[in-house]
């Protein structure tokens, strides 16, 4: 009896880690692998678009041109990136499309 009480206690890590194992998920960073974190979409989007432009001083926040700009997510969401202001910078059309492209590499 003593002895089970013991196997007992011994083995419950084990167990836990097995249960936290199934409720994982596993990211895949591919090219083309599902979103981790869902996009905001719609209004609330452009809401948030604007917020980090003005915040950014309406230029690129790499070259500081102030044409063709956009909102590009530091760190993907695919990659487990948040839909936070933090994780949001202003880039212009061609700083975001060579800095994505750079990415995609990376992983690859």
């Amino acid at each position: 009896m003593i002895m089970n009480a013991i196997y007992s206690e011994q083995d419950r890590p084990r167990k836990k880690v097995a249960s936290l194992k199934s409720n994982i998920s596993i990211l895949d960073t591919k090219v083309g692998s599902p979103v981790a974190t869902k996009r905001i979409r719609g209004r609330e989007h452009g809401r948030i678009r604007l917020r980090i432009m003005v915040r950014d001083g309406a230029v690129c926040a790499k070259c500081g041109c102030g044409v063709n700009l956009e909102v590009h997510h530091k760190r993907p969401l695919h990659l487990g990136g948040s839909e936070s202001d933090e994780n949001r910078v202003t880039l212009c059309g061609a700083c975001h499309r060579a800095l994505t492209e750079q990415d995609e590499k990376e992983r690859q």
